[in-house]
């Protein structure tokens, strides 16, 4: 069983990639193993830091795509568990990156296009290569839905925006999903009135937006102490731009994941919801957005065929996203891990 590591830009962990051609078809019979190759990571030398995202791939069989993804994402914990309820972009750039380096893709070049389909929530992205170097690339993500996909569907409460009251008090959100499910809420209303601000913000904040998010978990029938959805306070105070501040489990997020660019871009689409008020006056049916965060910026090209629940989400693009190749797993010292010995001890 071949597994690597590898990091796209802005993520909040690098992600381990692994080889799923021998690995069971299940989600959850592959979670022991998964449960055995953290066992085995030598968390106190921690080289790359906390690695939280685990990515199972394939080459796919069917002819529209090349490969299949599976995610992971670790849940902290004594002992740890694994969500498998949505996805992560950035693991999906990271995951085409090692494909290529494992042979089962071209090497990356400029204007390579790569087709991935997301097991976990049968979405589609494509991943454009811009630039290429030895050990790693800058590229485009492609967000491709469904033909048939109206922006109503997109909207799991079934409502434009949704009041939800918490122990702080009530807030009014957007709760999107495009990708992931994300909960954004106006950065005002969490009384934060510049970009400083939010990007300052410290753990009262983060203290609200996550008990926003547990309401928002309760309200879809969900489990509030999941990692789904997600949540972020978002502001527009420049035109075309959205400052964003986003949680990930445990902390706040260092930029934006991929599928909250998305989410954003859907959401800022769809007339009435809280990001469509923030830049409204910027809006065509198809449109260029930047997304200020405290670690960065991040384009996202949104196209529908326009803002009406009735009409349809053709694509979202999240540009400049780089990745690197990492190297071997830090396994703890004369730990060794192969199929073999798991598949003894899960079989």
């Amino acid at each position: 069983m071949q597994t690597y590591l590898a990091h796209a830009e802005g993520s909040v962990s690098s992600s381990i990639i692994i080889d799923g051609t021998e690995l069971p078809a299940s989600p959850d019979a592959i979670i022991p193993i998964l449960e055995g190759i953290n066992d085995n990571l030598d968390h106190e030398e921690r080289p790359y830091g906390l690695i939280s995202k685990y990515v199972v791939i394939r080459p796919s069989k069917h002819p529209m795509y090349d490969l299949n993804y599976l995610f992971f994402q670790l849940v902290p914990g004594n002992p740890v568990t694994f969500d498998y309820s949505g996805s992560c972009g950035h693991s999906i750039l990271a995951a085409i990156q090692v494909a290529m380096k494992w042979g089962w893709l071209p090497s990356a070049s400029p204007g390579l296009r790569v087709r991935v389909f997301v097991e976990n929530v049968g979405d589609s992205l494509v991943c454009e290569v811009d630039h290429a170097v030895r050990s790693g690339m800058n590229c485009t993500a492609h967000f491709i839905v469904d033909g048939q996909t109206p922006l109503s569907s997109l909207l799991p409460s079934g409502a434009l925006t949704n009041r939800l009251y918490t122990e702080y008090g009530d807030y009014e959100v957007s709760i999107v999903s495009s990708g992931n499910p994300y909960v954004f809420v106006n950065a005002a209303e969490l009384d934060i009135h510049s970009e400083q601000g939010l990007f300052e913000a410290g753990a009262e904040t983060l203290g609200r937006l996550n008990a926003i998010r547990r309401a928002a978990a309760s309200l879809l029938g969900w489990n509030p102490d999941g990692v789904f959805p997600k949540v972020a306070a978002i502001a527009s105070y420049e035109p075309e731009e959205i400052a964003f501040r986003g949680v990930s489990i445990p902390s706040w997020h260092p930029t934006i994941a991929l599928t909250g660019a998305a989410c954003i871009g859907a959401a800022a689409a769809i007339e009435g919801t809280v990001v469509h008020r923030l830049v409204q006056d910027t809006l065509s049916a198809g449109y260029r957005l930047r997304v200020n965060t405290k670690g960065g910026s991040t384009y996202i090209s949104t196209a529908t065929t326009g803002g009406k629940l009735s009409d349809y989400l053709l694509y979202s693009s999240i540009s400049e996203k780089n990745v690197r190749l990492l190297g071997a797993l830090p396994f703890k010292k004369g730990a060794t891990y192969e199929w073999e010995w798991q598949r003894k001890v899960y079989a």
